[in-house]
């Protein structure tokens, strides 16, 4: 996967007073990173560079009021969305109506979300054709391994990727972060993963050309698209591990996504089997205690007497990352070839916590799985570096 590319706005607004706080907010926010804004007070001036913008400096998204746009004649036939920034008047006829005055926050993250639309039309960001699979696997439950994928995800997301989060698990955790749609009862599972499951079936081997993203929901929280989850746990349970990947592999293929994080049970089974072999990267969660580190070396005994032939291509693609760390480790990895790839801290406060929200917004975890992040992302632009010199 490519290194992010910041998304670049050109914003054309008369007052100054305008301007100026959208700017500070950007800079001072963790949209700083993420945003490169060229703005303009001045109507000429922005009619002037829009006619001379061309290749790396032709903007993604054009965000300004009516009198910016109507000077800008080639609009059209630039092919760069426009949002148009107005208090009630009637300007669609220059682009998307935007309100002017609404919160920052809503206002950025609408036009990081046109940006994000405009490239599902595109080639994805990762340089294999369809999206980057992340598999979630833990030897034994109650390690975080939900936790760790929807911080993961969001951090992602908020990096500009287009992400969806697939939770395969019998009993889906997720919901305590993301809660489910009171509205959407029997209707949402028939139009969500389980209508999907089926039209897959119906499709053969044709599944790729569906288009998953008009099955599934945003969750803001998590910055990603996902199921609702499913009620019917019958489907889940009798899923083939076959299933599981064609699935998996849909949603990756479909070209609407850069990274698709999935999250299945930690016993050894179908679906986890399916999330070992679909993935192009793993992230295998670890306590530090006697009793995960036995587990996780039980479940890799097995794997090598079941598959022998598979394991050293698993182990490649795996990092191997310690959840709750307290700062030093005590107990040994129960492999001589494992790595410690990463630590993601203790946070003491979630023991006491009420608000669900808030395991999606400690600073110091949020941190380290930015430093995850990161690392996966070199890992795969290093692969991809690789095989094109091959």
């Amino acid at each position: 996967m490519s290194v992010l590319v910041p998304v670049k706005v050109v914003l054309a607004v008369e007052g100054r007073d305008y301007i100026e706080p959208l700017l500070n907010y950007v800079h001072g926010s963790e949209y700083a990173r993420r945003l490169r804004i060229t703005a303009f007070s001045q109507p000429e001036a922005f009619h002037q560079y829009m006619m001379e913008t061309s290749g790396m400096k032709r903007p993604d998204v054009v965000v300004g009021e009516m009198s910016f746009l109507s000077l800008w004649t080639a609009r059209e036939d630039a092919d760069i969305p426009c949002l148009v920034l107005h208090e009630g008047e009637q300007v669609s006829e220059y682009g998307q109506p935007v309100l002017k005055y609404q919160p920052l926050s809503e206002l950025v993250g609408f036009i990081l979300e046109t940006a994000r639309q405009r490239s599902n039309g595109r080639k994805s960001v990762n340089s294999r054709e369809g999206g980057m699979i992340i598999g979630m696997v833990a030897a034994s439950g109650g390690l975080g391994k939900t936790t760790a994928a929807l911080n993961l995800s969001k951090q992602l997301g908020n990096e500009g990727y287009s992400v969806f989060y697939l939770n395969l698990e019998t009993a889906d955790s997720s919901s305590l972060f993301t809660g489910s749609d009171s509205s959407s009862g029997a209707q949402g599972e028939r139009e969500g993963l389980s209508r999907l499951l089926y039209d897959l079936k119906s499709e053969g081997n044709e599944g790729t050309s569906l288009s998953v993203a008009s099955y599934c929901i945003r969750r803001p929280e998590i910055q990603a698209d996902t199921f609702q989850p499913v009620y019917n746990r019958k489907e889940l349970t009798d899923m083939t591990c076959d299933e599981a990947k064609e699935l998996i592999r849909t949603i990756g293929e479909s070209g609407q996504y850069d990274v698709v994080i999935v999250d299945s049970d930690s016993e050894h089974g179908e679906r986890a089997q399916a999330v070992l072999e679909a993935s192009h990267k793993l992230i295998w969660l670890l306590a530090d205690d006697l009793m995960s580190m036995h587990k996780c070396g039980l479940w890799l005994d097995i794997l090598e007497t079941t598959q022998p032939e598979g394991l050293e291509a698993m182990i490649c693609k795996t990092s191997f990352v310690v959840n709750r760390y307290m700062g030093t480790m005590i107990n040994s990895l129960p492999r001589d070839f494992m790595e410690l790839n990463g630590a993601l801290p203790y946070i003491p406060s979630w023991k006491q916590m009420q608000h669900r929200e808030l395991l999606l917004s400690s600073p110091i975890y949020q941190r380290e799985i930015r430093h995850l992040c990161r690392e996966l992302l070199d890992m795969e632009s290093a692969a991809q570096s690789t095989a094109a010199w091959s």
